[in-house]
């Protein structure tokens, strides 16, 4: 039998979009069984957000059902609750950020959220940013939340608002993998600056690295820049020449950067949890991805 790493589990957050069915249809039972499961291999950091689906009741649910110490829970406010990703609203205004934190402490059953994210920051216009970090310092200084953060890649507009409001945490996708480390000399220097930390999200670019290649390289959506397509595919062919998971690689990568405090994981059934934490525990993908990396 091979080794196996000891992970810094700490280092991990289990996403629970995919668990709510945003991606695709889901069991209820077994998402529970999925959040129950990461719970008992020592993940103590969870994520939601009313705009992924039914992700913070089920969430709930799951930690009503957990005997354990309760874990570490951070959702958002300002997207709204939609079952369809390409459905999106918002609601930006101090009120419904308010009444979002509000249902969230309801939903959890908690007098103090540990962390709240300002939930996709293009969504807001340049006139209604400032009211909206206003709201969640608020949220801070009465307690309901114990820290707030940017829940999603930002731009220039929001860019003068990152340092100096409070925020303690950032949450980007798509703009840091194994392909793509755009936000690296982007936005990750206003935050280490800063003294943010970084949590990153799709260490897959949504699939690119997983188990949606095939179909994206048949269909490329407009937000996956071309290169980025060949050299996921050049990587692929590398890996099964070396008989190694261009997925396991691409996990390793993010965990293993230096730059990133915790690498969420987005699995959405039971199984692909449990094959996330064996590719993070193998200790040739680790020593791959550290030669990528350095």
């Amino acid at each position: 039998m091979s080794a196996v790493l000891n992970i810094d589990r700490d280092r991990l957050v289990l996403g629970t979009a995919g668990l709510a069915g945003l991606w695709g249809k889901v069991d209820e039972d077994e998402s529970v069984k999925t959040i129950l499961h990461a719970l008992e291999q020592g993940i103590t950091h969870f994520d939601a957000a009313p705009a992924y689906a039914d992700a913070e009741r089920i969430l709930a649910r799951a930690l009503r059902e957990w005997k354990g110490p309760q874990p570490f829970v951070s959702t958002k406010a300002g997207k709204l609750k939609s079952d369809d990703p390409g459905s999106i609203s918002y609601d930006f205004s101090p009120a419904g950020i308010f009444k979002s934190a509000h249902e969230s402490l309801q939903l959890f059953g908690r007098d103090q959220l540990d962390l709240l994210f300002l939930h996709d920051p293009p969504g807001m216009t340049v006139a209604e940013i400032p009211y909206a970090v206003e709201a969640m310092q608020i949220l801070k200084r009465d307690g309901l939340v114990k820290d707030i953060g940017i829940g999603g890649n930002y731009g220039a507009s929001f860019a003068p608002f990152v340092a100096d409001n409070g925020f303690t945490h950032f949450m980007g996708f798509n703009r840091y993998n194994i392909v793509n480390q755009t936000a690296r000399d982007a936005e990750f220097v206003q935050l280490h600056q800063s003294g943010i930390q970084i949590w990153q999200a799709s260490p897959l670019y949504m699939g690119l690295l997983g188990n949606k290649l095939e179909h994206y390289t048949l269909t490329a959506p407009e937000w996956i820049p071309a290169s980025d397509l060949q050299l996921a595919l050049a990587l692929k062919k590398q890996c099964d020449a070396s008989g190694l998971s261009l997925t396991g690689l691409a996990l390793q990568f993010v965990f293993n950067s230096s730059c990133i405090n915790k690498l969420v994981l987005g699995a959405s059934k039971l199984s692909e949890l449990k094959v996330s934490i064996q590719l993070l525990e193998d200790p040739l993908l680790r020593d791959e991805a550290l030669k990528l990396l350095s």
